[in-house]
């Protein structure tokens, strides 16, 4: 039932765009194919900025464009639009003109379906669209790798945790060391202002500016950022899934630019890498030094306990302060 959801809201996409909806629904109709995905109004980085694509098909590297007859007027524009896209990703970008008659349109969407079912039949590493085994930590530790360009995303931070040497449960801390490579963190950002942090990320995803709306504590994070020994972050930004649910979606490994990086601007990260190593557990790094103790200890104070209200921060001292006269 979650792929059909899945599969109806990519659909409802397009309902408002007359032209689009026939196109799309044709292809996936035709297609009659569920270990196919596809996603409707595909983002794509160009460049400095992104380009939307009408339907994207992942596992092939396949996207579809519907052209209506504002396009004719923006050809060229179009046409250094798609070489973006196909420099920057390595993809195949399909057209659809929806200006000719109905038969026409028909006869090009026919060619398109016969495209995408020869390259699944040629392709030598398809895996069936399996949503489960897409968000499990399982499948990319057998891959070895997580990257980008396979848009990973995972229902809850300890999942994205536990590709990486060591099997988290409940996790909650936004920021914690990789557990099998010494000074390297994993990050789990909002890209949404909230009552304490205003993050953001560039339109090209290439960029992070870290953001704290508490001048004295940013002071702090800013000092610590700067003068700790971290390599880079492996990034996982919490945002909302297809379905509305919380996700937790891959963007890289970023490290901090220090010249860019100031108190009023916040801090810059920049992306190094869009493909990271995923490691079984049981291949964690060796065991926390009593310097990472602390800063792991002061982490967990900074996101979980400086933004309580005073009044209960002072009763949990109170708690701490009873257990240890005991």
């Amino acid at each position: 039932m979650i792929k059909l959801d899945f599969i109806t809201r990519q659909l409802a996409k397009a309902q408002k765009k007359r032209h689009e909806h026939y196109v799309v629904n044709r292809i996936w109709n035709l297609l009659g194919d569920t270990t196919i995905k596809f996603i409707t109004q595909q983002f794509v980085s160009r460049g400095d900025a992104r380009a939307l694509t009408d339907m994207y098909f992942p596992q092939l590297g396949i996207h579809i464009e519907v052209d209506e007859g504002f396009h004719k007027s923006q050809i060229e524009g179009d046409r250094l639009r798609e070489a973006d896209i196909i420099n920057a990703t390595g993809h195949i970008i399909l057209r659809v003109d929806v200006t000719k008659d109905v038969d026409e349109i028909n006869s090009e969407i026919d060619k398109i379906v016969f495209t995408i079912k020869s390259a699944k039949n040629s392709s030598s590493n398809f895996f069936p669209w399996d949503m489960d085994a897409e968000m499990n930590p399982k499948t990319y530790i057998e891959k070895g790798y997580i990257d980008v360009e396979d848009d990973v995303a995972f229902r809850v931070m300890s999942d994205a945790a536990s590709c990486f040497g060591r099997t988290f449960n409940g996790l909650q801390l936004s920021y914690i060391h990789h557990p099998a490579e010494p000074g390297k963190r994993l990050w789990f950002p909002k890209f949404f202002e909230n009552e304490s942090w205003s993050n953001e990320i560039s339109e090209d995803e290439e960029t992070i500016r870290e953001c704290c709306k508490i001048p004295g504590k940013f002071q702090d994070h800013v000092d610590r950022v700067l003068n700790e020994n971290t390599v880079s972050r492996l990034v996982f930004a919490k945002v909302k899934g297809p379905l509305g649910d919380i996700m937790y979606r891959f963007k890289g490994e970023y490290e901090v630019d220090r010249q860019a990086s100031q108190l009023d601007k916040g801090i810059v990260h920049k992306r190094i890498a869009k493909r990271v190593k995923t490691y079984p557990a049981g291949e964690s790094a060796t065991v926390m030094e009593p310097a990472d103790v602390h800063e792991h200890l002061e982490i967990f104070y900074e996101s979980k306990i400086r933004v309580m209200p005073e009044n209960d921060r002072l009763k949990l001292a109170f708690f701490i302060l009873r257990d240890l006269s005991l």
